[in-house]
């Protein structure tokens, strides 16, 4: 008989990222997409700062997630992040005339400034947690209990 074991703190944290990443992704899509919604600020385009904060959130999300992961090393996994953020930022501003709203390259910019600082936070993150080595041993963002190995029996 299969017995159950019990969430562990990183499974529900990736669990709530997930459903975050998702969430966000539909909000952060209907945001940049609306036809006509413009944002004043207190500074000559704001909305830079908009974007940049957004796209690192996403990032951050999407790393969060543990659906991204590279076998041999962080700063492969940390890369891959970022790629897949600044090629989202891509489509979405790429994708953004077909809602009657305007392609900006210096959204485009702002949109992957936010990406690279979002991954270089998740850099340092993930090396902390894996004692500065470049070799996974836990990606999660958050610290596991022990970086050990498994004993025997919980390797199975």
């Amino acid at each position: 008989m299969a017995t159950q074991t019990m969430p562990t703190h990183n499974n529900l944290f990736q669990s709530a990222a997930r459903v975050s990443f998702v969430l966000y992704t539909l909000a952060l899509l209907t945001a940049t997409h609306w036809p006509g919604l413009s944002i004043k600020g207190p500074v000559s385009r704001t909305d830079l700062i908009i974007h940049a904060g957004a796209f690192g959130v996403w990032t951050l999300l999407l790393g969060a997630t543990g659906w991204v992961r590279s076998k041999s090393c962080i700063r492969r996994q940390t890369l891959i992040v970022g790629l897949i953020g600044i090629a989202y930022s891509i489509f979405d501003e790429t994708t953004q005339p077909i809602f009657h709203r305007v392609f900006d390259l210096l959204d485009l910019a702002a949109d992957s400034i936010g990406v690279v600082l979002a991954s270089l936070f998740l850099l340092v993150i993930w090396y902390r947690n894996n004692g500065g080595q470049c070799k996974i041993e836990h990606a999660s963002i958050l610290r596991s209990e022990t970086l050990a190995e498994p004993s025997p029996e919980t390797r199975s």
